[in-house]
């Protein structure tokens, strides 16, 4: 005896289906962490030697509290990115680990953001998972232009030190 012609075909899609399921639980939380120009060991320098504002998180795609903060994160850079340059590193690659052990950064945890205004590479840490709840994404936009109050942002975007007493504004 054997099954109709329609129910052999449901029957060969559904690992098919299966798969691809499986495929998007997957993906999805890492796709959805991805927010800013993805920087490794190979292309940091390029990017630093154009001395602009680069406002960096370090981040692991398969961190809680990374997932927790991405919606911050991807808020900042929504609201912001056109201000300053956004960048994420994912420690989870061999370049991305790389680059966090280079700088130094890994010291103090994930999820963590870093802010680089010279080429030198030398990054001041804006927020660490450490200091407490994930912040707003204001309060990490005033965490970040409070450390360049003598730098002037502009809504074309960062453009270096200000005349004495010309405060930029966001």
């Amino acid at each position: 005896r054997t099954r109709p012609p329609r129910v052999r075909r449901t029957m060969s899609r559904f690992p098919l289906r299966v798969l691809l399921a499986l495929i998007a639980l997957i993906a999805l939380p890492t796709a959805s962490l991805a927010s800013g120009e993805p920087l490794h060991i190979g292309n940091f320098q390029r990017t630093l030697d154009a001395d602009e504002l680069w406002v960096v998180e370090i981040m692991s795609p398969m961190c809680g509290t990374c997932q927790t903060f991405a919606p911050v994160w991807q808020g900042f850079s929504a609201k912001h990115g056109t201000k300053v340059k956004v960048g994420q590193v994912n420690i989870d690659t061999e370049d991305g680990m790389e680059l966090a052990v280079d700088l130094g950064v890994l010291a103090v945890g994930v999820p963590s953001v870093w802010a680089f205004a010279k080429a030198d590479g030398e990054g001041i840490n804006v927020w660490k998972h450490e200091t407490g709840a994930v912040p707003t994404v204001d309060a990490l936009a005033t965490a970040v232009f409070g450390l360049f109050e003598n730098q002037r942002v502009t809504a074309e975007g960062f453009w270096g030190k200000t005349v004495a007493g010309d405060a930029g504004e966001l």
